[in-house]
């Protein structure tokens, strides 16, 4: 017997992600700038993660898949990692 999987509460599509990687391109430089962007944000944030070498952030939300959301900082620009 195959169970149900229950749908997140909250599904980002990719245009709604793409808007929170432009927000934290403009709005976010440094780690500094991560935890106020944080916030002041209205994004549903999981879990944020900022160091010297590594910045990422773990949305709220999933993706239309189902997939959870983390956005990270590589090499001064912020992409979904996949």
């Amino acid at each position: 017997m195959q169970e149900e999987i229950e749908a997140p509460a909250l599904a980002y599509t990719e245009s709604d992600i793409a808007a929170v990687l432009a927000d934290l391109q403009h709005e976010v430089s440094g780690s500094t700038s991560l935890h106020a962007w944080q916030q002041n944000t209205g994004v549903p944030i999981q879990r944020v993660v900022s160091g010297a070498d590594i910045a990422y952030v773990h949305l709220g939300a999933h993706d239309r898949f189902g997939t959870q959301i983390v956005l990270m900082l590589r090499d001064g620009s912020w992409r979904r990692a996949m």
